[in-house]
C-alpha cells in the first residue's frame, strides 16, 4: 500500500494515513462524548491489522499505527464543542478521500474503503449497549458506513 501511495501528493498521502485518526474521532464522538475505550480500541486494532488484516494494507496499518494516539489526540482538541459541527468538519476532511481512493489501483482501494468501514464499526461496537460492549447507538448508526466516502467496488476479475 505504501509504494502505491507514493505516486500521490504529500497532501493526498497525509489524508489517507489520518484517515483512521479521523475515522476514530468521528464514531467515538458520535454521542457528544469520546471515551478512552474506543480511542484505546482503535490503537490496538491498527496494531492488529497491520499483522492480519490484508496483506496489502499490512504496512498502512503498521504506518498509521506509529502515532495514531498522538494523531487522534490531535484531532480531538481541535474539534469544536458542538457534536454536530464536530461530526460535520470530520465528514468533510473524510469526504476528501473521494479524490484520492479511485487514484490507488481498484483491489487497493476496494480494500482501504472496506477496512475503514470494518473499522468503523469496531469502533462503534467498542462502548455501548447494557454491558458496555457490543452496541452501537443511533448516532454511531448512521456513520459507521462512512456515508460522506464514496464506496470503491472490487473489480469484478479480483
Amino acid at each position: 500500500m505504501l509504494n502505491a501511495m507514493q505516486s500521490l501528493s504529500q497532501e493526498e498521502q497525509d489524508l489517507l494515513l489520518e484517515a483512521l485518526p479521523l475515522v476514530t474521532v468521528l464514531i467515538a464522538g458520535a454521542d457528544g462524548k469520546i471515551d478512552d475505550s474506543e480511542t484505546s480500541w482503535a490503537e490496538k486494532l491498527t496494531g492488529i491489522r497491520s499483522y492480519s488484516n490484508e496483506p496489502e494494507l499490512n504496512d498502512f496499518y503498521e504506518k498509521v499505527h506509529e502515532d495514531f494516539s498522538g494523531k487522534v489526540s490531535y484531532l480531538i482538541k481541535g474539534l469544536p464543542a458542538d457534536t454536530k459541527e464536530a461530526t460535520q468538519s470530520i465528514s468533510d476532511k473524510l469526504a476528501g478521500l473521494n479524490a484520492v481512493l479511485p487514484k490507488l489501483p481498484q483491489v487497493l482501494g476496494a480494500k482501504l474503503y472496506k477496512s475503514l468501514t470494518s473499522f468503523a464499526k469496531h469502533i462503534a461496537r467498542a462502548d455501548g449497549g447494557v454491558f458496555k460492549m457490543w452496541s452501537i447507538s443511533k448516532e454511531e448508526q448512521a456513520l459507521i458506513d462512512l456515508p460522506m466516502i464514496t464506496p470503491i467496488d472490487m473489480p469484478e476479475e479480483a
